[in-house]
This record gives structure tokens, sequence and C-alpha cells, in this order.
């Protein structure tokens, strides 16, 4: 039985290592994360400032830009996306290096895929601006590691089952109360860089959403040409 973590939460694995880096991305996404993967220093940097991203998984030993430089770049151009180093090296003066340069933690090669969810995890909620791991809106609290809603003012409460996406687009929206969210943010966040920008993926989730727990449309308001808004 897997382990479901909060949804809204979209990686990136900068790492050569194809046999490495693709089971981990697959294992990853398994656990309800969006993960996308660069071969290289250079195509991940040019990914990491194209795209918003909640954790870096970088290696240290990497073709055209090594590890220690990208996060060098990152933090220079003031880049604060926590960053997991992720090495076979296992030699001190290289965690210190990596630490200097701006990593946030660090992991050594084998790892346990456990541990490396709870650093992530960890890493994400100590940067994330709304650490609530129960997200109140309404009538309803959302649970995200859960994939539920629950009423919170009836004394024998409705659970409402979501799907991982269901639950990553509304905890998005739940975490930028106030902000309105356009699709293409969605898409950014919630899915991985394959996704087609021009679907109406996002518009069919929020529709769903709003059968399970907002037929009036009271909780996500459409705001006409420019996304969606949890007040």
């Amino acid at each position: 039985m897997l382990i479901r973590y909060n949804k809204a939460m979209k990686i990136i694995i900068i790492e050569d290592e194809e046999k490495l880096a693709l089971p981990l991305k697959r294992s990853l996404e398994d656990h309800g994360f969006a993960v996308d993967y660069a071969e290289d220093g250079e195509k991940g940097l040019l990914m990491v400032k194209r795209n918003e991203y909640n954790c870096i998984l970088l290696d240290l030993n990497l073709p055209k830009i090594d590890g220690i430089k990208l996060a060098q770049k990152l933090r220079k151009n003031k880049n604060t996306t926590p960053i997991i180093m992720v090495t076979a090296r296992s030699q001190v003066y290289d965690k210190l290096e990596g630490f200097e340069t701006g990593a946030d933690d660090y992991v050594t090669k084998p790892f346990h895929l456990d541990e490396l969810i709870a650093r992530i995890k960890a890493l994400i909620k100590r940067n994330s601006i709304n650490k609530i791991d129960k997200l109140e809106f309404g009538n309803y609290i959302l649970i995200p590691d859960q994939n539920k809603v629950i009423g919170n003012k009836d004394k024998n409460p409705q659970k409402i089952s979501l799907s991982n996406k269901e639950t990553a687009v509304l905890e998005y929206l739940l975490r930028n109360k106030g902000k309105i969210i356009s699709t293409e943010e969605l898409l950014e966040h919630v899915w991985d860089s394959e996704i087609d920008l021009f679907t109406d993926t996002v518009k069919t989730h929020i529709k769903t959403i709003r059968k399970k727990i907002d037929p009036n449309k009271k909780v996500i308001k459409t705001i006409r040409g420019k996304g969606y808004l949890i007040e």
C-alpha cells in the first residue's frame, strides 16, 4: 500500500544516470508528485529557470554543468527552491561544499525511497508559505495526505474521496487563497512538463471537484480570462 503525500508538489530530478533517474521518477509519481527530469546540468538549469519547482534533486557529478556550479548559479540568481544534493560520493568535503553553495539537504546513493520522500516533504513544508497539513475552507477540511475532504460542521461529517489530481488542484488553490491561479500555473505545478498546455484537463478537474464539494460554485470561483480563485 502506497503512502500518499501532499499532491501539490512538483519536483525536478537532475541526474545523468538514467537507470537511477527514470525508476525514481516513476516511484515519486506513484506517490503523488509531479516530476520532471533533466539528464545534464545545462538542461536542468534551463528547466529550473522556466518552471517553478517545490524541490530540486540534484546530482553532484553532472555533465556540462556540475551540481555545485548549478547550485551556485541558482542561488546567485535568487532562486530559493530547496535543493537536495544526491551523489555517490560520501566524503565530508563534498557535503560541506554542497551546503556552502546553497544545498538544503544531502542524500548519498544508494538511498531508501521512504527516507528521500520524508526529506523532500520536510524541506517543502519548511519552505512553504502555508505549512498547515489540514486545510479548512467553508464547511470542509481537505486532508491532502488522505485524498479526502471532510465536513467540519456536522456531528457525522461527510467524507468525500478525491483523485490524486483533484486533491493536487484543490490543495494548490487552498495554499494560495486570495490569489487568482491561472490554468497555466495549475498545469505547471500539478502536472509534469509533458502535459499539453492547450488541454482542457484543468477545466475538467475543476468541474469534477465542484460536483463533489462545490455544486453552487461558491468555493472555487472562476475569474473569466484569468483563472480560479478561493477567497
